[in-house]
């Protein structure tokens, strides 16, 4: 159990407006957040002292906007943990910045998600400050490794090089070009050579216009639940972020409200020893019988 790669949204705060996001498009239909913080006493006792390799990134959030960020870094890497934090950067200042660095080390990943140059890239991440997020990653890099992930976009696909040389230039470790999935609102969307064209699966599989098809359920590696296994900010186990997402509107044994799966009454082992979640995790290795969500983003067409 201690080679499970984990899924941890530590908060669902966030300052950005992202037009995509479902955090956006909620408070759009609701007029409300659901605003939630990872309990970090909680969070120690689901992992029980195992160390684990951990990507601490938001569905709705950003996790550098946990109250309390630094010391849950500090006690995940007191017992040996492997961050990979995911960030937009904006809005912390320098000594929180230097704080970070003397927590985190080389074992340890920062990507920062920058879509554009100074000029574009807040059209998307709407709020986002390029100047605050470049004056965090001048602070950090050295102290771990760094990542500018560039997810394209209409409006920035002709600075997909610039941005590449730019991030060498820099010194991040790596440039990582991001393909979305997510057009099912196409306005922003750039030419079919930057899109990762399962969305068109996504929406066939939502509309039930699916005749062959088999599933590659991501969660699984060697048919075991090994790969980016889900912790939402409230403290509640998914399978995968997807289905974290895909609970709130399509209520299943994973419903957030039962709170039966949520860290605060569990370790590892007895969320994966459960036999509701050894269940699902049996039945999404057949299309027939995966959940709705398993079929819409881990479903693929054959034929």
């Amino acid at each position: 159990m201690d080679n499970i790669v984990w899924h941890i949204e530590p908060t669902s705060k966030c300052i950005l407006e992202c037009p995509l996001c479902d955090r956006t498009k909620f408070y759009e239909t609701f007029k409300k957040r659901e605003l939630h913080e990872i309990n970090i006493n909680h969070l120690l006792n689901f992992i029980n002292g195992v160390p684990c390799k951990i990507l601490l990134c938001g569905n709705n959030g950003d996790p550098i906007y946990h109250s309390q960020f630094h010391q849950l870094c500090r006690k995940l890497k007191e017992i040996d943990c492997e961050l990979k934090i995911t960030t937009n950067g904006s809005n912390r200042n320098k000594k929180w910045w230097e704080e970070l660095s003397t927590i985190l080390t080389k074992k340890d990943t920062v990507t920062f998600s920058i879509d554009g140059l100074q000029d574009t890239n807040q059209i998307y991440r709407i709020n986002s400050k390029f100047s605050s997020i470049m004056n965090g990653f001048n602070i950090i890099k050295g102290s771990v490794k760094t990542v500018w992930k560039f997810i394209v976009f209409k409006h920035n696909q002709h600075q997909i090089e610039q941005a590449k040389k730019m991030s060498k230039e820099l010194g991040f470790d790596k440039f990582q070009l991001e393909k979305s999935d997510r057009w099912w609102d196409k306005k922003l969307m750039p030419d079919e050579q930057y899109v990762n064209t399962s969305y068109k699966h996504q929406l066939r599989s939502i509309n039930d216009d699916i005749e062959n098809a088999i599933i590659k359920p991501f969660c699984l590696v060697n048919n075991r639940p090994r790969n980016l296994l889900y912790i939402d900010s409230a403290g509640n186990f998914y399978p995968c972020c997807w289905t974290g997402l895909y609970s709130w509107r399509h209520k299943d044994i994973f419903d957030p409200r039962k709170k039966k799966f949520n860290i605060e009454n569990n370790t590892i082992k007895s969320i994966l020893n459960n036999s509701e979640v050894k269940d699902f995790f049996n039945k999404i290795k057949n299309y027939d019988s995966a959940s709705k969500c398993c079929k819409v983003y881990c479903g693929v067409s054959n034929g």
